[in-house]
């Protein structure tokens, strides 16, 4: 049976798993999962931006966790794991599909509308079990690193400003001339998820955007995300632009003054900028797919909805003259005979 997490599950948490898949969400590149903590929030949250699922069968149990994205009907699965001995049924795979589909089950009910997994690597068994589970691969993205960058490098880029709130439109303009059509389906972005959020004293991500103004639209949009263990780079840059990539993935390092590694992500869509990347140090390191599910959300409707709208009565029919017997009768001719 599958539910929500207890404070009496947190004991199980406490132990190492057996079997734990981490789906590479940005925030897990930035600082470690762990599930213990991440139980904790559950808790404390009231389950509205950190969600823990647990289902126990025999000595095994499994867990699911997932995140709320910010102000957007949306949560990511941020990690599947399994508790109990090793060669005990039922199987890792067995529990994380019942796992997803009590998960679909609940998010429906609290009006999320889409669900999405970041799934590491080519595990083909991991992708049927999504796959089974009602879920879409839109798209792969490439994770390069750079460790120990050359500060020395420099930047004869100076144009990139601070991205403003006058930037929001035009970086959402950008984004949908350069992103596919099915991406842009699945992911579902509003000009407004562009705006950088407030930051929090508790926040552990601090979050900075540039952009490069070119006339009346813009060209290129660096985002940079910083946490604890390392910082996340995001690129988009008109087509148009492309042999200025180079110059912006080294403004974007020059804007950061530790030591801490820096990833990268390409979309497949963006090929075109590996090689700007690999000129800069940064080395691939892992591909993923990411997979979306569209949610079934119920409707709340008035109770006076169904007196407004035209429906067939529900009286009883009008009885008929013609005996029973008479009904039942098949006739084959047309016409009756008056004589």
């Amino acid at each position: 049976m599958s539910r929500l997490l207890t404070p009496t599950d947190l004991l199980t948490l406490r132990h190492k798993p057996r079997s734990l898949a981490l789906l590479n969400d940005d925030a897990l590149l930035l600082q470690r999962h762990r599930p213990l903590l991440f139980g904790l929030r559950s808790l404390v949250a009231n389950n509205s931006r950190y969600t823990t699922y647990v289902h126990h069968e025999g000595s095994v149990s499994g867990v699911l966790q997932a995140s709320s994205r910010e102000s957007r009907p949306e949560q990511q699965v941020v990690a599947l794991a399994t508790y109990g001995p090793r060669h005990q049924l039922p199987t890792d795979h067995d529990i994380w599909f019942r796992l997803l589909e009590t998960h679909v089950v609940q998010s429906a009910q609290q009006q999320i509308q889409r669900l999405y997994v970041t799934q590491p690597g080519t595990n083909s068994d991991m992708s049927e079990i999504f796959r089974q589970s009602g879920y879409t691969s839109y798209t792969r993205q490439m994770l390069l690193r750079l460790d120990g960058p050359d500060w020395d490098q420099g930047t004869r880029l100076a144009t990139m400003q601070p991205q403003s709130r006058h930037d929001v439109w035009g970086v959402h303009q950008l984004y949908g001339q350069i992103t596919p059509r099915p991406v842009q389906h699945a992911e579902a972005k509003a000009a407004r998820d562009w705006m950088l959020p407030l930051q929090t004293p508790w926040d552990g991500v601090k979050r900075r955007a540039w952009v490069l103004r070119n006339a009346e639209h813009i060209s290129a949009a660096l985002r940079v995300r910083s946490g604890r263990e390392a910082h996340l780079m995001h690129l988009l840059i008109d087509p148009n632009a492309r042999e200025l990539a180079t110059d912006m993935l080294r403004f974007g390092i020059s804007q950061i003054a530790d030591t801490l590694p820096i990833w990268l992500v390409l979309r497949d869509y963006q090929e075109e900028l590996l090689w700007s990347a690999q000129d800069l140090g940064f080395q691939p390191i892992d591909e993923q797919s990411l997979w979306v599910r569209h949610n079934v959300s119920f409707m709340r409707r008035s109770a006076f909805a169904r007196v407004l709208e035209p429906t067939r009565e529900s009286g009883s029919p009008v009885p008929s003259i013609v005996p029973a017997s008479e009904q039942a009768r098949l006739y084959a001719r047309t016409k009756r005979n008056n004589q």
